[in-house]
C-alpha cells in the first residue's frame, strides 16, 4: 500500500472516531475541550483549525482569534476576555492567540523583563488550574518548522502566508526575530509545562501527518475525558480560622431617628458627588454583600445605590445557578458582571457562595470550596490591578434577631415573599455558616481587597455604616489618582 493510501486510510479512521467522540462529548455535556494553537508563524496554525472543521461536526466547534487587546479590554484584567469567551460545556474550543499572546510578544520584543514574564506565567498557570479543576480539559499545542524548512520561504511566500492567515502575530518576519520568539517560547514552556496542562511540541513540516497527530492527541483528550480520568489538581492553600469575629461584635449600636435621617442625607450627597468626580471615570467599584438572611442587605444597598445614576450602576441578586451555570467554571459568570471603568456593580450575594452555601449544603468537594479561597484572592487581585475599587460588607445579626425578623416578615403582606422554606432550614445550620464565614474572612481579607463586619441589629446603624465605609475608602483612592 503506498503512502498516499496509507495516510487516507488513517485519516478516515480517525475522522470517525473523532466524530463519534465529539457526539459522546455533547451528550455527556462534560468539558469543554481547549486547544490552544500556538507556535512559529507559517506553521500552519489556522490550517490545523481548518482540517478540524472539515473533520468534525462545525454546531459544536468554536475558534476565537485574540490580537492584542482593543478599545475596553485594554481597561479590564488582562484575563476578562479569555474568561468570556471560554465555550461552552460539550464543545471544542480553539484558541489562535490564547492568553499566552500578549506576554510572549512583549518579552520577544524586550518590552518585559524576565521577572514581570514569569509573574505573568505564574497567573497563567493559577488560571490553568482553575480551569482544570473547574472540568476545562486544556491542550496546549506549539506548533514548529524545523530551521531548514523555515528558512526556505522567500519574502513574498511569507507575506502571502501572512495576508491569507491574517495572523501579523509577530510583524515583519526576520531570522533574528524568529531566533527571539523561539527563546521566549521556550522561557514560556519551561515555567507553564505541568502536569495539568503540558505544551507539547507538534512538527509541522508535513503538514498531513501534523493533523493526524494532533487529531490522535484529540480523541485521547475527550476519551479520558468521557472516562473521567481528567486530571486536575489537588493543591489548596488556606487556614481554618481560630476566632469568631461575630461574637466579638457590639450588637447594641443603634441611631435615633432623626440623626439616621441626617447622616443619610449627608453620605448620599457625599457618594453622589464622589462618583461624579472625574477622577472616578479611570477607576469602578464593586460592592460585595453578604451576611445571614434577613440581617438587611436588601435595605442597605438600596440606601447606597438610591444617590446612584442608574446608567453606571448595575445591581446583581446572586441566586442559585443555573443548569448552564452549574456547567461552567463557577466564577465565570462573576467575570461577566465586574464593572468596567465608571461603573458600579452591587453584589447581593457573590462568588462568596463556593466557601458558604456551597461548601455547608455540599454542591461541592471539600477540595474544591478549600481551593476556592486562592482562586477569589487572585480574581480579587486582578479586579484591583485593573483600578476596581473592592468594598465587601458581612452584615451580622444575632440568631434571636434573625428569629424576630422571620415572624415580622411572615405577618407582613408585602415582606412574606421574602421568607422561604430554605431561609428556616439556614437557622437549623447557624454554627456551621458562622465557622464558614470566620474561614472565609480569615483566608479572603486582603489589603486591596479587605472585609467589613457590620452588626446590624440596628439597620439604621448599618446602612450609615456601610455607606460611611463606601465614601471614605473611594475618597482615598480618588486622591491617589
Amino acid at each position: 500500500m503506498s503512502k498516499h493510501k496509507s495516510l487516507k486510510k488513517q485519516r478516515e479512521a480517525l475522522c470517525e472516531d473523532l466524530l463519534e467522540a465529539q457526539f459522546e462529548l455533547q451528550k455527556a455535556n462534560l468539558g469543554p475541550v481547549l486547544l490552544l494553537v500556538s507556535g512559529n508563524d507559517l506553521a500552519g496554525k489556522a490550517e490545523l483549525i481548518y482540517t478540524f472543521y472539515e473533520w468534525l461536526d462545525n454546531r459544536y466547534l468554536n475558534t476565537r482569534a485574540f490580537t492584542l487587546p482593543q478599545g475596553i479590554e485594554r481597561k479590564m484584567p488582562r484575563l476578562w476576555r479569555y474568561w468570556r469567551s471560554l465555550p461552552p460545556a460539550g464543545t471544542l474550543g480553539f484558541y489562535l492567540g490564547s492568553w499566552y499572546h500578549q506576554p510572549l510578544i512583549q518579552l520577544s520584543r524586550g518590552r518585559m523583563s524576565d521577572t514581570r514574564f514569569k509573574s505573568e506565567m505564574e497567573q497563567v498557570t493559577r488560571f490553568e488550574n482553575q480551569l482544570a479543576a473547574e472540568g476545562v480539559t486544556l491542550l496546549k499545542l506549539w506548533l514548529h518548522l524545523d530551521d531548514d524548512h523555515a528558512q526556505h520561504y522567500p519574502p513574498r511566500e511569507q507575506q502571502k502566508q501572512y495576508d491569507s492567515l491574517a495572523m501579523r502575530e509577530w510583524g515583519e518576519f526576520s531570522t533574528t526575530e524568529y531566533t527571539k520568539v523561539r527563546e521566549a517560547a521556550k522561557r514560556m514552556s519551561e515555567l507553564t509545562s505541568t502536569t495539568i496542562a503540558p505544551w507539547i511540541q507538534v512538527a509541522s513540516s508535513d503538514a498531513e501527518a501534523r493533523d493526524l497527530y494532533v487529531g490522535k492527541l484529540l480523541l485521547k483528550a475527550i476519551k479520558q475525558k468521557l472516562q473521567g480520568k481528567d486530571a486536575v489538581p489537588e493543591e489548596h492553600d488556606w487556614q481554618p480560622s481560630k476566632s469568631d469575629r461575630l461574637e466579638q461584635l457590639d450588637y447594641d449600636h443603634e441611631l435615633k431617628k432623626d440623626v439616621y435621617k441626617r447622616e443619610l442625607e449627608h453620605y448620599q450627597h457625599r457618594l453622589r458627588d464622589l462618583a461624579r468626580h472625574p477622577a472616578f471615570q479611570k477607576s469602578s467599584l464593586l460592592l460585595v454583600f453578604e451576611g445571614a438572611d434577613a440581617a438587611g442587605k436588601g435595605g442597605t444597598i438600596r440606601r447606597i445605590t438610591h444617590c446612584l445614576d442608574p446608567r453606571m450602576l448595575r445591581v446583581h441578586g446572586t441566586r442559585a445557578p443555573t443548569e448552564e451555570e452549574r456547567s461552567q467554571p463557577y466564577l465565570l459568570r462573576f467575570w461577566r458582571r465586574i464593572p468596567a471603568p465608571g461603573k458600579v456593580v452591587v453584589l447581593d450575594r457573590s462568588y462568596y457562595g463556593r466557601v458558604l452555601v456551597e461548601r455547608i449544603e455540599g454542591f461541592c468537594s471539600d477540595l474544591r470550596w478549600q481551593q476556592a479561597y486562592g482562586e477569589i484572592n487572585d480574581f480579587e487581585a486582578q479586579l484591583h490591578k485593573a483600578g476596581t475599587l473592592i468594598i465587601k460588607f458581612w452584615l451580622a445579626i444575632t440568631p434571636e434577631e434573625q428569629l424576630s425578623r422571620f415572624e415580622d416578615r411572615e405577618k407582613s403582606p408585602t415582606k412574606r415573599y421574602k421568607l422561604t422554606d430554605e431561609d428556616w432550614r439556614n437557622r437549623d445550620k447557624w454554627s456551621d455558616y458562622v465557622n464558614a464565614m470566620n474561614d472565609m474572612v480569615e483566608n479572603t481579607a486582603t489589603p486591596q481587597a479587605p472585609w467589613h463586619v457590620i452588626p446590624s441589629t440596628d439597620k439604621r446603624y448599618a446602612r450609615i455604616q456601610a455607606l460611611r465605609i463606601v465614601c471614605d475608602t473611594l475618597q482615598k483612592r480618588l486622591k491617589q489618582s
